[in-house]
């Protein structure tokens, strides 16, 4: 049939010109509606961590804090008109070549608009000038070697820090170590780069306090034996040792200790490294034995403000489980606070664009955290979220739970 024809055709059926028009419309109007009716893509966020760490609960605390807020946040209508976040996981095991392979790969996913790490600051510390290559934001909730948000010359920053450094740890450390008296100094320090940034924190403050004195002992990532080293220490007048360690060494230096005559028990000093495991409980019946201490920033057994009472709300909600319980709760708790920040950067940003969502980051509003109330996260020459001031000494409780002194 000609053009012609069908229009004479349809001149001659009114009718079916009129149902003609009318299945048009209802045709038009169900492909509007269909296309109305597609949800709107997520918004990925990226986490590589080590999870494959046998002992380790801090991948699985970052985790549960970005879940969290991922959900507070989707609850109250998401981003960008209405866009869900997402979070994906990847196991890095705690090697740093692995979570380059991760980060390039999330960096590949368009939808990607940020990538977490976790607690380990020699992954991280690979993967920050890969971040700035690829211009892909690095959200650092744990890992504290001074240099992962360090700018290098001639590139962006892209990475973020929400968690303390090794040089606030360090200078808390000894700080409370003076107040105690204490000048003379055993440190012990992983052949690493999170040991490397250690020292160099100790040297600074040495450098400023002239009457501190200290030795390093240097030991591998899986030693277990650190009794020599203590003999050692005690021979050169320690009053205190200082550790740097995670709870795989951590644990058998506080067992060996403990099993030293009473007079030569030394009072022991620690980086939070150990915290990321399960620590409080394993070293239970050394601790009640010997003077332990160790730096942290957040314990929800301290007293909670209302802020901290919905988080633990939302925990047992969402997990079905109370806080107390839960380890290396100071990863959950910068993990929770760095995702609500970036929801405000993507909303700043009005886009997933990655470098958009960067300079957003570096333009934040206040916020009112988990962790402390911030007047302004990030700046274009600062990339830490927290100060020295959110940095403080705990010591373990003998139901396993951590708690702040000197508060």
């Amino acid at each position: 049939m000609t053009r012609t024809e069908w229009r004479i055709d349809m001149e001659k059926k009114p009718r079916s010109r009129w149902r003609f028009y009318v299945a048009l419309m209802v045709s038009l109007c169900a492909c509007d509606w269909l296309a109305a009716a597609q949800p709107l893509p997520p918004v990925i966020i990226g986490l590589t961590a080590e999870f494959g760490v046998q002992g380790s609960h801090t991948a699985q605390s970052i985790e549960k804090g970005i879940a969290l807020a991922i959900d507070e946040i989707n609850a109250a209508g998401g981003v960008l008109g209405g866009r869900q976040l997402k979070l994906e996981t990847r196991d890095d095991r705690g090697v740093p070549a692995r979570g380059v392979d991760n980060f390039t790969d999330f960096a590949r996913q368009t939808d990607v608009v940020a990538v977490f790490c976790g607690r380990f600051s020699p992954v991280a510390l690979e993967i920050a000038p890969l971040a700035s290559k690829l211009g892909l934001p690095l959200l650092d909730p744990w890992s504290a070697a001074d240099d992962i948000t360090k700018a290098r010359s001639g590139e962006p920053n892209y990475a973020f820090r929400l968690s303390l450094t090794d040089s606030w740890a360090i200078e808390t450390m000894l700080e409370h170590a003076r107040a105690r008296g204490i000048n003379r100094i055993a440190m012990f320090v992983p052949n690493t780069a999170w040991g490397r940034s250690s020292e160099a924190a100790m040297l600074a403050y040495a450098s400023r306090h002239p009457a501190l004195r200290h030795e390093v002992f240097w030991y591998n990532w899986g030693d277990t034996d650190f009794s020599e080293r203590l003999v050692q220490a005690q021979a050169k007048g320690a009053q205190a040792v200082l550790t740097v360690t995670n709870e795989f060494e951590g644990l058998p230096i506080v067992k060996q200790m403990a099993s030293l005559p009473v007079v030569q028990r030394l009072p022991i000093i620690s980086h939070w490294g150990l915290l990321g495991g399960d620590f409080g409980a394993s070293a239970r019946p050394y601790l009640e034995q010997i003077d332990f201490t160790v730096v942290h920033t957040f314990s929800f057994s301290d007293p909670l403000n209302a802020k901290a009472q919905a988080v633990a709300a939302g925990v047992k909600r969402l997990y079905g489980m109370e806080v107390s319980q839960m380890r290396a709760q100071v990863g959950f708790a910068h993990a929770y606070d760095m995702t609500h920040l970036l929801a405000q950067a993507i909303k700043k940003a009005g886009s997933t664009n990655r470098a958009a969502i960067r300079g957003a980051l570096e333009r934040l509003d206040a916020y009112d955290g988990l962790v402390r109330q911030y007047a302004k996260p990030f700046t274009p020459t600062r990339h830490e979220a927290l100060e020295k001031r959110q940095v403080r000494m705990a010591r373990f409780s003998k139901d396993g739970t951590l708690k702040s002194i000197g508060r």
